[in-house]
């Protein structure tokens, strides 16, 4: 799948993040009448599709009164700089897998920052996607894995997108497949290694944002092989304002068009991670 990843946080609401990892803009997924994806929209591009599970690890979530100093390849985050306060910790990570529409509860901590004004949020997460996904198409596609027919479902396995490309992400037969979790680490935000990625004026809100991927020092990766987690910093369209009438928070997600479906260089499918959002939102 394409690798470029950008990383989108904004606010929606009093109190909400939109915790978004997507590829370059994509259009969703076109089918016929059975709700069959057509395959001729895939000749020269991916589209987005729901999957039946995605799955996330998140680490640690907080929000800042301005934007706090990224890290580079010698220093970390400076979380201080930014007047940031952490309102969600689980340090081993704590695994969200949804489907589209519902809410999990995450095992961790939820912490209510203190009464004030937020400019930015800040965001630690595994760089890693579980997908688990089953297709039909209009027409007979070929698996990575193996077979052919109109019906397509990832595997279990993993692969990277980073230096090559997924090769053994999906099975395709002509009758209706179990499908596997597959994994997917993401290793760069560009075709070649990059480990920085930004957009401004998201959707046109005004929100900026900036992805990081992370070494196991907390410093600015170097290399595909040094990447070990994925930040997120975001500069919000509207401030936060906490005041006494929050008192907590809840997390849902949205997979919508959480999984990218498209031809590999050798023209058999691939299905890898697509956009989510993350929402936690104040009570």
């Amino acid at each position: 799948m394409k690798i470029f990843r950008n990383l989108l946080l904004i606010l929606a609401t009093v109190f909400v993040f939109e915790l978004t990892f997507t590829n370059e803009a994509k259009a969703a997924c076109t089918t016929d009448d059975d709700g069959a994806i057509e395959l001729a929209q895939l000749a020269g591009d991916m589209c987005e599709t729901t999957p039946d599970l995605y799955e996330i690890v998140i680490y640690k979530l907080y929000l800042c009164t301005s934007a706090p100093t990224g890290p580079t390849t010698t220093t970390t985050v400076d979380l201080d700089s930014g007047g940031c306060e952490e309102v969600f910790d689980n340090s081993s990570g704590s695994t969200a897998s949804v489907s589209q529409g519902t809410s999990v509860d995450l095992g961790g901590s939820f912490t209510r920052p203190p009464n004030g004004t937020y400019t930015h949020g800040y965001a630690k997460l595994d760089n890693t996607f579980g997908i688990t996904a089953s297709v039909q198409f209009d027409g007979v596609a070929t698996g990575q894995t193996g077979g052919s027919g109109i019906y397509c479902a990832t595997v279990t396995g993993s692969g990277t997108s980073g230096e090559n490309e997924v090769t053994n992400s999906s099975i395709c037969s002509a009758n209706e497949i179990e499908a596997g979790k597959f994994t997917e680490s993401l290793t760069t935000f560009g075709d070649s290694f990059t480990a920085t990625g930004s957009a401004e004026n998201i959707n046109n809100t005004t929100a900026d944002i900036t992805g990081y991927l992370i070494d196991t020092n907390g410093y600015l990766a170097e290399s595909y092989s040094d990447v070990d987690r994925l930040d997120g910093l975001v500069t919000f369209a509207d401030a936060v304002e906490m005041t006494d009438s929050v008192s907590g928070v809840t997390m849902s997600f949205n997979v919508g068009s959480g999984m990218g479906v498209m031809y590999d260089s050798g023209g058999d499918i691939s299905l890898g991670s697509g956009p989510f959002q993350a929402i936690i939102t104040a009570n």
